[in-house]
């Protein structure tokens, strides 16, 4: 599977789905995402960040084809959800990030995307590519094992895997992306990794249990399916 779907099925994953993109009728226009509404934020952002990094390739086949699917859609909502209620609920935790972690999320993973299709991740990349996905990889789970078992939280231990991801993900993109971008990958993970945010959702009083549960759910998926 290729790099971004690795990040977007755990933070992170735009999949090759082989189809051509919408058209921008069809993608529609921006807004703030309706807490609680039907709509998916997370297809939103990702169909209309892709039209406008593809309209950079014009002729060329190169992304055409990503979309977002529904097994990334369902992970990615209730990822946005658990942290807009979290900082909803938390005065010290800022409420424009939600937003801003998603989208960064999208487009860090469509341009990775953008460099696999390209051919420009070289042969040195093959072991960068293999510590993201394993980094990943721990994060789900330990996710997953907070959830399920209980008192089994370990902060120390969560806050270190995502540095580990964060560390790997930029040991990646530094040669080929923007300083802008890591930026972004870093925006992502200093949310991600902030203790009041990690502390509301894992405690076992929390009251995002309900949503965590449905993201672990997600994550229970794409493990099963192979896709971490």
């Amino acid at each position: 599977m290729e790099l971004q779907s690795w990040l977007l099925y755990h933070l992170v994953a735009v999949t090759d789905c082989n189809q051509v993109m919408q058209s921008a009728a069809t993608i529609g226009g921006g807004g703030t995402y309706p807490a609680g509404g039907t709509g998916s934020r997370a297809r939103d952002l990702g169909l209309r960040a892709q039209k406008k990094l593809l309209g950079r390739v014009v002729s060329t086949g190169a992304g055409r084809s990503l979309l977002i699917d529904d097994a990334t859609t369902s992970l990615l909502d209730n990822l946005y959800k658990l942290m807009e209620r979290a900082t909803k609920n938390n005065p010290s935790l800022d409420k424009k990030q939600p937003e801003k972690v998603l989208k960064n999320i999208v487009k860090l993973s469509i341009k990775v995307g953008l460099l696999q299709r390209n051919q420009q991740l070289g042969p040195t990349d093959d072991a960068k590519l293999v510590e993201i996905r394993t980094a990943l990889r721990a994060v789900a789970m330990a996710v997953v094992s907070f959830y399920e078992l209980e008192f089994s939280f370990d902060k120390a231990y969560l806050t270190r895997s995502l540095e580990r991801c964060r560390s790997a993900i930029q040991g990646l993109i530094k040669p080929h992306l923007t300083d802008k971008s890591q930026d972004r990958c870093d925006q992502v993970f200093d949310f991600l990794r902030n203790p009041e945010f990690l502390d509301s959702v894992f405690r076992q009083d929390s009251e995002h249990r309900p949503i965590l549960g449905m993201l672990v759910s997600d994550i229970n998926k794409a493990l099963d399916a192979g896709h971490l």
